[in-house]
């Protein structure tokens, strides 16, 4: 069956090139060309010739591209980034081809298409090279952003935020949460705004940044700002105690996993964990444990904050 497969996918190339060829009295058939190589790519992923598939969409996206046909060139362009990523287990390559296929969507001026693109370009890159990872997102928000459609890039904000601060990357975790404060600015989406300001203060005193941690409090409302009070004094009065009772508030374990987590390891200067807290940092295991609780509560928060985030939707 497999061989079987390979054999057509073989002879749909072969066609596909002959269609493709410059003759004395007729032009390449583009249309044709990339309908041949289509089938081919189909033909060797039920054969689970992954590379030769790979070799086929690539095939077809250069023949619709030539043929004016710049949306279905993006898409043959991600089927190939899809193989590479999921069946070949080769990122990089993945990762070069969503970045190409990204580019055919916005030369076609789908937006949506292009920053999908590189979000999955990102996704892919994650395990392999955190500041390309990054950079892939960040790019995505920017097309959202020069559109004035941020609100479509909630998400990815979240991802790359949630990658910078499992890499201990905080600076520019705090730059990224400072770009989606401001769409949510725009959105009045108060909830929201009101933890990303939060997670920033997290950032900022895990670094150690005392007089930027109390230019943040002034941007605070709410209970948010209670929290920002009792963190601040906390760590003005070298008080551990108070800071590790602060974290564990019910409105801290709403923000994102990753900032709950670092916030759960915070010291004031001079001080460590106290035995209790340090010894539920032990190992990886319980702090996904964690994690896994903090996202139900925040779907038990969920109809509490809906009419705030209208503007989101």
């Amino acid at each position: 069956m497999e061989a079987e497969q390979i054999r057509e996918g073989v002879k749909n190339i072969q066609q596909g090139d002959k269609a493709a060829s410059k003759g004395l009295f007729r032009k390449p058939d583009w249309d044709l060309a990339a309908s041949y190589y289509d089938r081919a790519a189909t033909c060797f992923k039920i054969a689970k010739s992954y590379d030769q598939a790979v070799q086929a969409y690539a095939k077809s996206s250069e023949a619709l591209f030539k043929s004016d046909a710049i949306h279905l060139a993006g898409k043959a362009t991600e089927n190939a980034a899809f193989i590479l990523a999921q069946n070949l287990n080769q990122p990089q390559r993945a990762a070069e081809a969503y970045q190409k296929a990204s580019n055919f969507f916005m030369t076609q001026g789908s937006i949506d298409r292009a920053a999908e693109q590189l979000e999955k370009a990102g996704r892919a890159l994650e395990n392999v090279d955190v500041n390309a990872s990054f950079d892939m997102y960040s790019k995505a928000c920017t097309l959202y952003e020069q559109e004035d459609r941020g609100r479509f890039a909630m998400e990815i904000y979240k991802k790359g935020i949630s990658l910078l601060v499992r890499n201990k990357k905080y600076d520019k975790a705090i730059e990224m949460l400072k770009r989606e404060t401001q769409v949510l600015q725009k959105l009045s989406s108060r909830t929201h705004l009101y933890k990303a300001n939060l997670s920033i203060l997290v950032l900022v005193l895990a670094i150690g940044d005392d007089v930027e941690a109390g230019k943040q409090f002034s941007s605070m409302c709410g209970e948010e700002a209670e929290i920002a009070e009792d963190l601040l004094r906390a760590y003005d009065q070298r008080d551990q105690e108070l800071l590790e009772r602060t974290v564990r508030v019910q409105h801290m374990t709403f923000l994102d996993n990753e900032i709950v987590k670092l916030a759960r390891l915070l010291t004031v200067p001079g001080e460590v964990l106290s035995q209790k807290h340090s010894n539920y940092h032990r190992t990886e295991a319980e702090i996904e444990l964690y994690g896994n609780k903090i996202s139900n509560n925040e779907n038990s928060n969920t109809v509490e904050e809906e009419d705030e985030d209208e503007g989101l939707r």
